[in-house]
């Protein structure tokens, strides 16, 4: 199944899933270690480890404000890497032990390597996850996004991540 499949299938979940029970000024540091792959074109598909971090900030008992930035490095006939920052919001369906969450964002990415030139590319992204509650405070969990502007440039992520929360009394 291609990512952009089953991230529609997720979304189509998303919509059904009821509102989560947390609290409005939650805070949310996540720092994540994934699988990383972007396409510029046909011909230039690498693959590679990509290195994250998130803040959220909670507006409201599902929704909170995120930023996010990363970077990778990957490897196909050479050396390559990324570096890209995204502005979004992510919507929690439930918060129990298990917490499932979407988020949507725009931003930018900045893809280099050997045999082509730098580019900085604009970008949407949507990705899926889900956190399981060791504590109010501490999380960890797994994630998938991906990350395109409908052209011929995407970047597909998956990985594991720890989360650390704050400021919810």
């Amino acid at each position: 199944m291609k990512p952009i499949c089953a991230l529609a299938a997720g979304l189509a979940i998303a919509v059904a899933a009821p509102a989560a029970d947390a609290s409005e000024d939650d805070r949310a540091f996540s720092v994540s270690l994934n699988y990383g792959r972007y396409t510029l074109d046909e011909d230039i598909s690498p693959d590679g480890g990509v290195v994250g971090f998130d803040y959220e900030h909670g507006i409201s008992d599902a929704i909170s404000l995120r930023a996010s930035a990363g970077g990778g490095l990957y490897y196909q006939d050479g050396p390559a890497y990324s570096g890209h920052a995204v502005v979004g919001v992510t919507y929690l369906f439930d918060v129990l032990k298990y917490v499932p969450y979407a988020n949507i964002g725009a931003g930018g990415i900045v893809l280099g390597g050997d045999g082509f030139d730098t580019q900085l590319e604009p970008l949407i992204e949507i990705g899926f996850g889900v956190d399981f509650l060791r504590s109010r405070e501490f999380s960890w969990g797994v994630l998938a996004r991906y990350e395109t502007y409908f052209n011929e440039t995407s970047f597909f992520t998956a990985g594991a991540r720890l989360t650390w929360r704050w400021g919810f009394f």
